[in-house]
């Protein structure tokens, strides 16, 4: 705008416009009987307009607020078109008294209209699209592959327009509902003019910003990517003292994004800039600027190396300050002045900051304000040069018969430059300056304060970014040194070395801690320090830094997920390429995937080098109770771990707090909750924006205080999401395909998945962490919709076989079976084969995929069912009525068997796969039992079969008892003699099962006194005693068994989910959560056990067995502890460039 929008006309001022990509500026300046636009082509300034007098088809609203204007990058690169959006604004637009819900569906009052231009026909022409919406416009970068498409994003109090407008098609449409915190913070407000200034400041091309209020002890700043409609992350500031002394007059903070979309800066509104990590939310460094008054601007320049301020004095005039952001002792630039900025002539206003800001042609005018590089003249500079001993000053090299030259930096003799074959070296002395160049004395009487090693010869002694160059070349010759220390000879000669370099980077860090989080975020030192093996390096930067009396000391490295997104990656590929092994794609990797590297490496020392994973992964989950940022390398990480064996961290890392005690610390508190019986409740964040015309609203829903206080967050983001980038199909045949068969899998390699699928998931601890019993529940409900499927189709099957198979093998002479037999071919035998061809096609499937372990005690009854099923049944049809008994044992057998696999089937449903894991695990523990139980039973059988055996020796014969019958008022009465009773010991086989079943035997026939003592002591042991015991053993077994259960239905459940989110499924896209946050309501009882473990752990470090050597830090160099003193000498250091 020509006049800033604090000045409350809106109405008749000059409005203008930046391109995303800052190669076009626009005005638009509305006026009552005419409205100009006019745009300009920053690289060519070539400039177009446009007149209109009527804007408006009627009237002019009486409630105009003000206009909005937008330009679009070139998206015709062959007729040099791009397009211009006006949106005329209201109030009712910016502020309406109604609930949000149906404010989203509330018709706007304003007007957005579109215009296209092109540089080669040298014209505007209005284009027949106007939307009736009113708001604040902009169009969003445009993507290489999106030729000839602008994104144009409208966006007011009632919804977020998103608008896909094609040159030669028809335009696509989306809205989705404010963010709830950006609603509410509208809605306190109560006025339009203060709302649309809070929309203006809380939007960056494709970035959405929500703020907290002020009474909020923690800030929390929410970041939405407009484009993806997802929740990029959620940063958190802590209030300072002072900070409630300030008032944002409900204004958004002042914020800017990095080119990369790597940094984000963020100010209050005061003195203080807060930089952040974009893709972990982390807080890099906190800055307060003393020298300004209030931050009105913040604009990444130079490649995101500078951060631009401007500030709003106490007498209201502008000024201007650049930020180095490299970890530069000399970084802040203030005050730069107006004066030194001109303007091209230009029908665009000269006070626009904006444009100034904006045009990528003005960049170079604010980049000289980074100071004047001084550089010390010929005059100043000594030429003497002396001779040293090679073996002392390289003793890496074995060729020590090249020479290796010093000479003084200067005149005072403060600084001695070392060449030698591969090195250059500075070296400052303990006391006072060197009297000669003789007088240098290596180690005995001089500190190492600049060292640079590499393979080939070494260029000119030239530093230009301050301290930056320093430190990084002190990394970069640790890799050196380690790479050339082979065996013990070579440690002790390269030692001194290698402890100087190690204190030239710690006394750095000691005396600029914020500086090196800086220098850290920009350049991966990190990777340096880990292929060196600089342990105690690295433990000192990760634990042993932390000052209590110094706030910024603590917490030095902050994680990046990969190695291409630092700005210097190049610099670290070209170092470490003749190192690392040519398969390893250090772009993709990071610190944790690195060490890991290493540790699988031919020459480590598995056990040695393992420490540095032990380290990172301590440090990152130990910080991650603050927020789970920390721990975007851990996602990434874990499936590795299991795969190489590294079981000890991961079973250790499983009980940490953060796996179990890190609460739920974002702003949002509207939630999807995904309950389950038996299982922790499960809590999944809103982490989009909601489409207003989707039913996915109604999936969530508010979360009260005292609930919220109880949820837990899984400390893992991203664990569960992944891009599967495949190509959709389409076709009829694609189609009837996916509709009449099971769905394939995905054609992806396994390392496309995500973290949760790769893991190996052992039972003695994955299921027992809360956290992933989170994770599985989170995922299980979207799971379960689907394998419900092949239940019922299951279900169909065994109903069809039960009934054509009771059909077809019922009487021949029965007419009522007789008409039904006629029946069935026709409607229910063709329905009974697809179902069953349908139920093989998914386990087939399953064979392909998993191959050998597939074949599993389940996955083989799966199969057999089917197979029995549908074999039995065709057996039926091929013998139509000449049928024997082995057909009806046949499907007697198979008719049982289906009714297991149905039984099976439903553990799909909590309470019947704990009953059956609960039945599986008693069985378990009762067998050996039984074994026992078996031998006592076939040893009490054998012995009454040897005693039945041999009557005629034993006198083991029945009393026949007889019966006297009286008959009427006759003398003669009858006598009857019941015949001798069956031997129930005839046979071995009979006599063990009649001992089996030894409580229903009735041997009081035998007058045998042998017997009699010997079925007595049979009935104490196996009625009395084993009965007894088996009960016993049962009833104690119980409630362990119920815990296995719930362990067995974990683990089916994680079973199900991995197969289901491999598959190929066209119906999953709308039952998927891809929410990268996973939360948990904290539950004692279900958790009592990995409380009780973690507790007990709680002391421990990953890193306990490793004992640090000694000899690292022999050599302790140090600087002055005067902060000035120090600035001044690397201020003299850093300018004495070798010519």
């Amino acid at each position: 705008m020509g006049s800033d929008i604090e000045s409350g006309n809106y109405t008749y001022i000059d409005y203008v416009a930046i391109s995303p990509d800052g190669s076009m500026v626009a005005k638009f300046s509305p006026r009552n009987d005419n409205y100009s636009i006019v745009i300009k082509k920053v690289t060519t300034s070539a400039i177009i307009s446009f007149h209109e007098k009527n804007w408006f088809e009627t009237s002019i609203p009486k409630n105009l607020l003000g206009w909005s204007l937008a330009v679009s990058d070139i998206i015709d690169n062959g007729n040099d078109i791009g397009l211009v959006a006006i949106s005329c604004i209201t109030n009712n637009d910016i502020f309406k008294v109604d609930k949000q819900f149906l404010s989203s569906w509330s018709s706007s009052e304003g007007m957005t209209k579109l215009y296209e231009f092109s540089f080669r026909n040298n014209r505007i022409t209005p284009m027949r699209r106007d939307y009736r919406l009113g708001g604040i416009v902009s169009f969003l970068k445009n993507s290489e592959r999106s030729s000839n498409i602008a994104t144009l994003i409208c966006m007011n109090y009632m919804k977020i327009q998103k608008i896909n407008i094609k040159l030669n098609g028809k335009s696509e449409e989306c809205s989705y509902m404010l963010p709830r915190k950006l609603f509410k913070e509208l809605e306190n407000v109560k006025d339009a003019e203060k709302n649309w200034k809070y929309l203006l400041k809380s939007r960056y091309q494709e970035f959405l910003m929500t703020d907290t209020s002020d009474n909020e002890q923690m800030q929390y700043i929410e970041i939405y990517n407009i484009n993806t409609s997802k929740l990029m992350n959620v940063f958190h500031r802590h209030h300072g003292e002072d900070d409630f002394l300030i008032s944002r007059n409900n204004e958004p903070g002042i914020f800017a994004v990095s080119t990369d979309s790597r940094l984000f800066a963020y100010s209050y509104g005061d003195n203080v800039i807060v930089l952040y990590l974009m893709e972990s939310g982390l807080e890099i460094v906190s800055k307060r600027f003393d020298s300004v008054c209030k931050i009105k601007f913040l604009e990444f320049i130079e490649k995101d190396k500078k951060l631009f301020i401007i500030e709003k004095d106490k007498d209201g005039s502008v000024k201007f300050h650049i930020w180095l952001i490299l970890g530069c002792l000399n970084d802040y630039f203030p005050n730069i002045s107006k004066d030194n900025i001109t303007l091209s002539e230009t029908p665009l206003s000269e006070n626009d900051i904006s444009t100034l800001l904006n045009c990528s042609e003005y960049y170079h005018i604010l980049t000289k304000a980074n100071g004047t590089i001084t550089t010390i003249g010929e005059s100043d500079r000594v030429t003497d040069e002396h001779e040293y001993n090679s073996h002392d000053l390289e003793p890496w090299n074995q060729n020590n018969s090249k020479r290796v030259i010093g000479k003084f930096l200067n005149n005072d003799k403060s600084a001695l430059l070392i060449t030698g074959q591969n090195s250059i070296q500075v070296w400052k002395p303990k006391s006072k300056n060197f009297k000669n160049l003789n007088d240098f004395k290596n180690f005995e009487n001089s500190n190492l304060v600049y060292i640079l090693i590499i393979e080939r010869n070494p260029p000119k002694f030239q530093i230009n970014d301050d301290m930056t160059t320093i430190i990084t070349h002190a990394c970069k010759s640790l890799t050196y040194l380690y790479m050339h220390t082979k065996d013990i000879t070579s440690k002790k000669r390269n030692q001194k070395f290698v402890s100087g370099t190690i204190n030239i980077i710690k006394d750095f860090i000691k005396k600029y801690p914020d500086n090196w989080k800086l220098m850290e975020v920009q350049y991966p030192l990190m990777a340096y320090l880990i292929y060196s093996r600089s342990f105690s390096l690295i433990k000192y930067i990760l634990f042993d830094n932390n000052d209590p009396q110094e706030k910024s000391a603590k917490k030095l490295h902050r994680p990046q997920s990969r190695y291409g997104s630092y700005p210097y990656y190049n610099d670290l590929e070209s170092y470490l390429k003749l190192y690392v092994d040519s398969d390893f794609c250090l772009k993709s990797a990071n610190n944790l995937e690195l060490s890991l590297l290493i540790c699988k490496s031919r020459d480590s020392r598995r056990n040695r080098d393992s420490v540095m994973l032990a380290y990172l992964l301590e440090y990152y989950s130990e910080n991650s109770m603050a927020h789970i940022g920390w721990m975007i390398n851990v996602t990434k990480i874990l499936p590795k771990l299991s795969e190489h064996g590294y079981d000890n961290y991961l079973n250790s890392l499983y009980y940490k707090p953060c796996f179990g005690e890190m609460k739920y610390n974002f702003s949002s508190n509207i939630f999807q909750t995904l309950a389950n019986k038996d299982t922790l409740k499960v809590y999944v964040p809103l982490t989009r924006l909601i489409p207003i015309n989707s039913f996915n609203i109604f999936n969530y829903a508010t979360i009260s205080d005292d609930i919220l206080s109880d949820i837990y967050m899984v400390p893992l983001p991203n664990f569960t999401t992944y891009d599967p980038k495949i190509k959709a199909k389409t076709g009829i045949v694609y189609f009837l395909r996916k509709i009449l068969f099971p769905p394939g899998y995905k054609n992806l390699d396994n390392n496309k998945f995500s973290s949760f699928l790769k893991i190996e998931k052992k039972k003695g601890t994955f299921f027992n962490i809360p956290a992933m019993e989170a994770v599985m529940n989170s995922r299980w409900n979207q799971t379960r919709k689907y394998w419900i499927l092949p239940l019922i189709l299951y279900v169909i099957f065994l109903g069809l076989f039960s009934f054509l198979s009771w059909s077809y093998l019922s009487d021949k002479e029965d007419l009522y079976f007789s008409d039904v037999r006629e029946f069935v071919p026709k409607h229910i035998i063709g329905l009974f084969y697809y179902t069953g061809i349908y139920l093989l096609a998914i386990e087939f499937s399953q064979m392909k995929k998993y191959k050998s372990n597939y074949f599993t005690l389940f996955n083989i009854l799966d199969l057999s069912s089917i197979v029995l099923g549908m074999f039995n049944f065709t057996l039926i049809l091929i013998f139509n009525g000449n049928y024997g008994e082995w057909i009806i044992l046949a499907t007697s057998v198979t008719t049982l068997i289906l009714w297991i696999e149905l039984l099976l089937l439903s553990r799909l449903f909590s309470i019947m796969a704990i009953n059956i894991f609960i039945f599986g695990n008693i069985l378990k523990i009762i067998i050996p039992f039984f074994g026992f139980m078996l031998i006592l039973t076939i040893g009490f059988g054998h012995s009454m079969f040897v005693l039945f055996g041999h009557p005629s020796f034993t006198n083991l014969n029945p009393s026949n008892p007889t019966f006297t019958l009286k008959n009427g008022n006759e003398t003669e009465n009858l006598t009857l003699t019941e015949t001798n009773p069956d031997n129930p010991f005839d046979t071995m086989w009979n006599a063990i099962l009649s001992t089996y079943y030894w409580s229903t035997l009735n041997l009081n026939v035998y007058e045998y006194w042998p017997l009699k003592l010997l079925f007595f002591l049979a009935h104490v042991t196996l009625v009395l005693v084993l009965l007894n015991m088996i009960i016993a053993l049962m009833n104690g077994e119980f409630n362990k068994a119920k815990e296995d259960g719930k362990l067995g239905l974990l683990m089916y459940r994680e079973e199900l989910i991995n197969d289901y989110e491999r598959l190929d499924d066209p119906f999953s896209n709308q039952l998927y959560n891809d929410s990268p946050y996973i939360c948990f309501l904290r539950d004692s009882d279900l958790m009592k056990k990995w409380i009780s473990k973690s507790q007990e752990l709680k002391k421990t470090k990953l890193y306990s067995w490793f004992s640090e050597s000694t000899g690292v830090d022999e050599e302790k160099i140090t600087f002055s502890d005067d902060d000035e003193n120090i600035k001044s000498w690397y201020k003299a250091f850093i300018s004495s460039n070798e010519n």
